[in-house]
């Protein structure tokens, strides 16, 4: 509790009715100080939260006091209580909505004023507590500030690492060339794309969506930048051309190993992929990614067979290659799912029939294929919008 036991300070002419008042508050074991004016105060009132003022207005005085809005400054500054002749009791309820701690008057007996002390007690703990809580708030407010400022700095400075670890796009080889977007929900992303043009005669490549978003799923993407890479570093270094030849076969098993063993909690769907471009043969593996790859060629487009559980949640799980020839002239799409949000449709069914619709035509470049799904204009995208675009002779 707030201990109300400093000097009560008396605000007013000095005559009977005030040294009467004095004389009654020094009887309840509490000092008095006597001030002439209100303003006085601000110089004198160490504790505004318990140090008890007591105002003797006069009539004139209240009405100047009450239209100017300064008493009620005062009362919400102070422990302010009004002492009233009996003439005013009235009037006692207007003092209340100015927001006074209390009425007091004239003629009250000592117990009163007593009872007074009690709730003005009272009062003043529940002051000094809003304060304390105001004052806590503040103060965790600006640490979350600071916090989140520093989490904003950790997720441009993450962003700057995602993309650094990006392939070069748009990346040009004969007749093929590859390239890719995204548009991330958060600074970071859990899309991610990789892909490399080796020995002269393979592009290798994934496109990859992990659960979730923000900075854990980006870690992952980085995770799997360096497993699927030291993979490919391992093959080119050894000219291992039978492996390429077999690639994508046994990728997604290894990363799921990888994955499972960090117990992160993570999974991610993904298409794997590497194309033999003197064969112009394609082999590829899906992992639970929609939309499936799409294939257009001559304007019209379908969905490329293909499927299998998402990577990072079965332990003995295995995935299937398949493998198709490219045709002289096509377009191979990988999109992310966050495209289905760019759908009108409602089901996914009909959605993934939208889907190729929009792209069958729009497909030459990656700002067509931007530009058919309006990504260029998503503001706020509810999910990572991501796609990669392989083309041949267009």
């Amino acid at each position: 509790m707030g201990e109300v036991k400093s000097a009560v300070f008396l605000i007013g002419e000095k005559n009977t009715k005030l040294e009467r008042l004095m004389s009654k508050i020094e009887e309840n074991g509490r000092l008095c100080r006597h001030l002439s004016d209100l303003n006085e105060l601000s110089t004198v009132c160490e504790d505004e939260f318990s140090q008890i003022v007591a105002f003797f207005p006069s009539q004139g005085m209240l009405e100047d006091l009450s239209s100017s809005g300064l008493l009620k400054d005062y009362a919400a500054r102070h422990l302010l209580t009004v002492v009233l002749d009996d003439l005013f009791h009235p009037t006692a309820i207007d003092f209340f909505r100015l927001g006074v701690a209390d009425v007091w008057f004239d003629k009250m007996s000592n117990l009163e004023l007593s009872e007074s002390f009690d709730r003005l007690e009272e009062l003043a703990d529940s002051r000094l507590q809003r304060a304390s809580y105001g004052q806590r708030l503040e103060t965790a407010n600006s640490e979350l500030q600071e916090s989140l400022h520093m989490l904003k700095q950790d997720q441009l400075a993450g962003l700057e690492v995602q993309k650094s670890l990006m392939p070069e796009s748009p990346l040009c080889f004969f007749d093929y060339e590859i390239s890719h977007s995204v548009t991330p929900s958060l600074y970071l992303s859990g899309d991610f794309v990789g892909y490399d043009f080796v020995l002269d005669r393979y592009l290798v490549f994934y496109f990859a969506d992990v659960s979730g978003h923000g900075a854990s799923s980006a870690f992952v993407t980085v995770l799997l930048r360096f497993m699927i890479g030291r993979v490919i570093r391992r093959h080119v270094t050894e000219s291992d051309y039978e492996a390429l030849n077999a690639a994508p076969e046994g990728l997604l098993e290894h990363v799921n190993k990888q994955i499972l063993a960090t117990g992160l909690g993570k999974h991610l769907t993904i298409v794997a992929g590497c194309l033999d471009t003197k064969k112009s043969t394609l082999r590829y593996v899906v992992g639970a990614q929609l939309p499936r790859p799409i294939l257009i060629v001559d304007g019209e487009a379908n969905y490329l067979p293909g499927k299998g559980k998402p990577v990072g949640i079965f332990e003995d799980a295995s995935w299937e290659v398949e493998q198709i020839v490219l045709p002289e002239h096509c377009a191979l799409v990988l999109l992310s799912d966050g495209v289905f949000d760019l759908v009108p449709d409602k089901d996914l069914v009909d959605k993934e029939k939208t889907l190729l619709r929009f792209l069958a035509r729009r497909s030459r470049t990656l700002e067509s294929l931007k530009d058919a799904l309006s990504v260029d204009f998503l503001e706020d995208p509810q999910d990572d919008v991501s796609m990669c675009l392989l083309t041949r002779g267009m």
